[in-house]
């Protein structure tokens, strides 16, 4: 009997509970408070997608035919009975046609959202669908993410070379109304003019000065004498040393006093040393004014000479037993190589190699785990030269657009201590207690600036990105840290802090412009009113850049100017942020263009004319100001077109004519491609050193007949930015 009656019970058509969800809610299986929108879809937002449905509701599931639903005709009661449980005694005819209506109206806006993304799609922007998670409660809105900024690569095939998106040139591509403009104005001016006599110049010296190799004795013999050399440490020892620590001071001094009395023999770690310092701070020197030759300025020339001299001697040093000159040597060239303008296009490649250097010998690693093998000095002088290392490498990798190569390393070296280099000495057993921050040492460039290192690497790899930047959250949270760690920057009384203070306020200040820039100079692809307070946030830090730069030339201190590149890259982005400044709709970025922009543009002139005269290179750089310039002020002022465009081609003019006047007689000694140390007898065995692996490397300036490639317009293309991918390639921004 029972049986029968369970036969009779299954044989029978049962009707599906009718499901009272939202479609998204009985998807999710989650719970739903049945109004519309329902409460999870609002706290998801996601409330345009809260619909209920009444084709699925309404069917019968059949055992006989296999369990497969079949749908019936959907009447006004089976919608009733799918409507949620307090609205179905309410429920009258007319009130569901507004139902209906009002699902339409709901799917018409799903529609127009879509559009909308689509679109964004469209001009650049990438939009990311939102993650469907079953096991969540809360779904995440779409997320617009930025795309990076378009970096530049020069050259062709495998002569290339790239330019990431914080590299100043990047700046370009966004500007592609500047390329015309500087080739519309070159034929018949000025700039054609001193050509030919610099070709003319080039062509008398070229017989007379063939490449040479320079053979010393000693590397004391290429010393100048006593006085000059210790006014040029005592620079370096007010410049340099006080950001950069390389030296420790006081033993450096005792050592010196004793060289210039030590009888000649072979090189010790301290002719190489004294070399590297003058090779370093030469081209920033204010003891004499510098001549000029084919190879550059005369300062220039003796510096190159120096850094030849300093690299066959690092060819000699053992790769097994490691010295501290050595790496302190190491780090003193890259240095010179900025203030000299030697290998410009390879100093992230050098600087690379150093940072591979330096990691193998373990200085990523805090000196403790040595134990009893470090010494404590020692171990101070090892964190002191990794955090100039790493600097030294973030700051080439931001200024060539790539990430740090720090970027993922884990590295554990404390920050060095803020401690004057008189409470260190060689036999101590136990560090000092670090100083505050608003005690001025001899460290506190480094033991500041490394405490915001995490936060820089990290922003350089994210700005460097090839498919994405970062977004607008992130923008505002760094820009917030960036300018937090800006206002507890100590104002020292000390005037040895200047160059300190300067140094640490444009290693954070430029990348608010380099957060900013993406969204500055594509206005038209992003929200405007973010775009407004990006261009207001990029020219406010962008002056301020300059200021600093200026203040500091004007003090007569040009190391900054001498080794560093925001200045140039500030100028670029007030330029193009001038020129596509004008209409109606961003009144308030005009006035403040037309407040600052003259002033600002003359600073970063005379920085750059500062820059390329004293090593007699880079007044390319000079000429892309100079008519960025111009071409803003014919934006500006259209009836005065003829004016400005002879001012930017005059400009450039008298920098090299000035170069001209002061053109001397080329000497063989500073002219040589490199230096071999005679007094050498296993000079050719010496393979253990990363520079014995090939030649000493040949300035390729020098070794290419003695042209100058960065003054002579014909035939440099970096003059009229040929060869640059890209800039044929992208419209014109409006």
């Amino acid at each position: 009997m029972d049986t029968i009656q369970e036969h009779k019970i299954i044989g029978k058509k049962r009707k599906r509970r009718a499901a009272l969800s939202c479609n998204d809610c009985r998807r999710r299986k989650l719970k739903c408070n049945r109004e519309l929108p329902c409460n999870t879809c609002t706290k998801g937002n996601t409330a345009w997608m809260c619909t209920y449905s009444r084709d699925n509701e309404c069917t019968l599931v059949n055992p006989d035919e296999g369990g497969s639903p079949r749908s019936l005709e959907v009447t006004e009661a089976s919608f009733t009975a799918a409507l949620p449980r307090h609205l179905d005694s309410r429920i009258v005819p007319q009130e569901l046609a507004k139902l209906e209506k009002k699902r339409y109206e709901l799917l018409e806006e799903r529609v127009k959202v879509l559009e909308s993304q689509l679109a964004t799609i469209s001009q650049g922007m990438v939009v990311e669908p939102p993650k469907s998670d079953e096991h969540s409660d809360d779904r995440e809105p779409a997320r617009i993410q930025p795309t990076a900024l378009i970096g530049l690569l020069k050259g062709n095939n495998y002569g290339t070379f790239s330019y990431g998106p914080t590299s100043p040139v990047t700046i370009v591509v966004h500007f592609p109304e500047l390329r015309p403009f500087m080739r519309s104005i070159y034929p018949s001016s000025g700039l054609q003019r001193v050509r030919e006599e610099m070709r003319a110049w080039e062509d008398r010296v070229q017989p007379i000065t063939p490449n040479s190799v320079l053979s010393v004795n000693r590397l004391r013999d290429l010393l100048p004498d006593r006085t000059t050399t210790e006014l040029l440490i005592n620079q370096y020892m007010d410049t340099f040393e006080t950001t950069y620590r390389i030296l420790h001071i006081p033993s450096f001094w005792d050592d010196y006093k004793s060289f210039w009395e030590a009888p000649l023999g072979a090189d010790s770690d301290m002719e190489a040393l004294v070399m590297a310092i003058l090779a370093c701070v030469l081209c920033t020197s204010t003891h004499e004014t510098t001549r000029h030759n084919p190879n550059g300025s005369t300062f220039r020339s003796r510096a190159i000479t120096w850094i030849r001299a300093c690299e066959a001697w690092l060819k000699r040093q053992s790769n097994k037993h490691r010295t501290l000159a050595a790496l302190q040597v190491r780090c003193l060239r890259l240095l010179a190589l900025k203030t000299t303008c030697l290998k410009t296009k390879e100093i992230y490649q050098e600087t690379q190699e150093h940072m591979g250097f330096v990691k193998n010998m373990g200085l990523h690693r805090d000196p403790n785990i040595l134990g009893s093998r470090c010494s404590i000095f020692n171990g101070e002088m090892r964190r002191r030269l990794w955090a100039t290392s790493l600097e030294l490498e973030l700051q080439a990798s931001i200024d060539r657009g790539l990430p740090s190569a720090t970027s993922n390393l884990e590295h554990d070296s404390a920050v060095p201590r803020n401690l004057n280099d008189s409470e260190l000495h060689k036999d101590m057993q136990q560090l000092p207690v670090s100083q505050p921050t608003a005690v001025f040492t001899d460290s506190s460039f480094c033991h500041i600036l490394m405490q915001t290192a995490a936060t820089r690497i990290k922003l350089c790899q994210m700005t460097n990105g090839i498919k994405y930047g970062p977004n607008d959250k992130e923008i505002t949270e760094y820009e917030e840290e960036i300018n937090k760690a800006l206002e507890k920057l100590p104002n020292w009384p000390d005037p040895r802090s200047t160059q300190v203070k300067t140094h640490l306020d444009l290693h954070l200040r430029q990348f608010l412009i380099i957060l900013h820039t993406p969204r500055a100079l594509q206005v038209s692809l992003g929200n405007k009113h973010q775009a407004l307070y990006s261009t207001l946030a990029c020219l406010e830090a962008a002056g301020a850049v300059v200021d600093s730069h200026y203040s500091l030339m004007k003090a007569g201190n040009f190391t900054l100017c001498s080794i560093r590149s925001d200045y140039f890259r500030a100028a670029l982005v007030i330029c193009h942020i001038a020129y596509h400044t004008n209409d109606d709709s961003s009144k308030i970025i005009l006035r403040v263009v037309q407040a600052m922009f003259d002033d600002t543009m003359d600073k970063a002139l005379a920085l750059l004319e500062e820059r390329c005269m004293r090593p007699g290179r880079g007044s390319h750089q000079y000429w892309y100001i100079s008519a960025a310039r111009s071409l803003v002020q014919i934006k500006l002022a259209p009836h005065r077109a003829e004016l400005f465009k002879r001012q930017a081609t005059d400009r450039v003019s008298r920098l090299l004519y000035k170069t001209l006047s002061l053109q001397d007689d080329p000497s063989e000694d500073f002219l040589a491609n490199e230096v071999i140390l005679a007094n050498n007898p296993n000079y050719s065995e010496a393979r253990s050193n990363p520079y014995a692996t090939s030649e000493l490397p040949v300035d390729p300036i020098t070794n290419s007949g003695l042209r100058l490639d960065a003054q002579s317009l014909g035939d440099a293309s970096e003059w009229m930015l040929d060869n640059f991918w890209f800039l044929d390639d992208f419209p014109t921004l409006q």
